[in-house]
């Protein structure tokens, strides 16, 4: 079988595919964890994901050479993209193959943690939601155990912290995705942020705004805002459009700085999309929404092929179609994303903020007036019915704004309304026409073209 087992992917293939990545208009690249993990299979599988450490200071065979890492750093810099890294650093890992953790588990084999006292005394997670539990607890089972670092004493800190620091030196990482920062003690958080440096992004897996905010208020920068992914579901799988104006509300209440928050639909941990539900336009929808708004977007990979079997299928069965529905959507959707802000900086820091509600709709403003991002959604899927939908709140009376997903053109009316077709729950994202020179949509070329020179 191959399910759970390491089936190939590399630093090579990685740079072999930087084309078909930057092709959607992405400009930073997240991998895996480098770092050697431990060998065998158990009942879970390998350690194919690199989210079982053995040693932080020797890299992950399986994935590729030292210098093949370096490789993939210059690849991806020379294109002007950034590279991202995910890293563990609250646990490491043990295969106990259903033996008790408590009494199995040999803590010298750990070359940076070579004893217990390293580690917090064994005892598995009961109740996700109980922070202190998580935080004091094993993430592991009884087939591989993840023996949990004790991260409140400063010497297993500064292990971290040093090697964190040289992992980016070596590499040139430009930033970092905490793991299970939801399980790490939280005051090490920030020290380990301002110690470490570089963007910083920690996974607090909770559909709790109240939660996940405190986080960012008292102990990293951003976080993966999975009170918005599961607000999405909501709104677009279960038909519930109002509870997600609801729940932007309370984030942007609740967290300091929603625009350092990242954007997603899938990762690693979570459902596919394409999995709870298989409609495309739904797909498209959630992502025109998660792309558009507020924050960071991030892509996890095989989304835009819409894979639906495994979170964590690998990418190649695909044949990387950039043909693919979900790929040319991304790709219109970081175009007009990047013009907007190379139209206008402030395009970033920008609120969003919601300027029509119906039945099964949203529509949403974004950037200042003359040159804002208008996207209207549906949920009512690839089964929905043709009609015209009327904003009352969008662009001047008689300005000529562009679709820019199906480069079609309107013209809003002297009662500056926008008379939307809608069909088949298709989203829309409207631009001001004279604003799409450069872009590199619907017949244009990209250019780098200001703002002053459109007017």
């Amino acid at each position: 079988t191959t399910v759970a087992n390491y089936c190939g992917g590399s630093w090579q293939g990685t740079i072999d595919k930087l084309d078909y990545i930057q092709g959607m208009g992405f400009d930073a690249i997240m991998i895996s964890p480098v770092i050697k993990n431990i060998a065998g299979r158990s009942k879970d599988g390998e350690a194919y994901h690199g989210y079982w450490p053995l040693d932080l200071y020797e890299i992950n065979s399986h994935f590729g050479t030292r210098e093949e890492l370096l490789k993939l750093s210059e690849e991806i810099h020379a294109r002007g993209m950034y590279l991202l890294l995910d890293v563990v650093i609250n646990n490491m890992a043990y295969m106990t193959d259903g033996e008790d953790p408590a009494t199995t588990i040999d803590y010298n084999v750990f070359p940076q943690f070579n004893g217990s006292s390293y580690f917090h005394p064994y005892c598995l997670i009961t109740n996700w939601n109980n922070y202190t539990d998580a935080q004091w607890c094993q993430t592991g089972d009884n087939y591989t155990a993840l023996p949990d670092l004790y991260t409140e004493h400063t010497a297993v800190q500064d292990i971290l912290m040093d090697w964190s620091k040289s992992v980016i030196s070596n590499y040139s990482v430009d930033g970092l995705r905490i793991d299970a920062a939801k399980s790490l003690t939280p005051s090490f958080l920030p020290t380990y942020a301002s110690t470490v440096g570089g963007f910083m992004t920690g996974e607090v897996m909770d559909s709790n705004a109240t939660n996940v905010c405190k986080y960012q208020t008292d102990y990293l920068p951003s976080l993966p805002n999975y009170p918005l992914y599961y607000s999405m579901i909501t709104a677009f799988l279960n038909g519930e459009p109002a509870t997600l104006l609801e729940e932007i509300a309370t984030i942007n209440d609740l967290c300091p700085d929603t625009f350092a928050m990242v954007n997603f639909i899938e990762d690693q941990d979570v459902d596919r999309w394409a999995y709870m539900n298989d409609d495309i336009m739904l797909a498209k929808t959630a992502l025109t929404f998660m792309m558009l708004y507020d924050g960071i977007p991030l892509v996890y990979q095989g989304l835009e092929q819409a894979i639906a079997y495994s979170n964590r299928a690998a990418l190649w069965l695909t044949d990387f179609d950039t043909n693919a529905t979900l790929y040319k959507h991304i790709k219109k959707l970081n175009a007009i994303r990047k013009h907007a802000i190379n139209l206008d900086s402030s395009y970033i820091s920008s609120k969003t903020y919601p300027i029509y509600q119906g039945g099964s709709e949203l529509a949403f403003w974004k950037g200042n007036n003359g040159r804002q991002v208008i996207m209207v959604l549906s949920t009512a899927g690839s089964n929905g019915s043709a009609y015209t939908l009327t904003l009352p709140v969008s662009y001047g009376a008689s300005e000529v704004v562009t679709e820019v997903l199906n480069c079609v053109n309107y013209t809003v009316n002297t009662y500056s309304q926008l008379v939307v077709d809608m069909d088949k729950g298709e989203p829309r994202v409207f631009f001001p026409a004279s604003m799409m020179p450069g872009s590199g949509l619907c017949g244009y070329n990209t250019s780098n073209v200001t703002y002053s020179e459109l007017r």
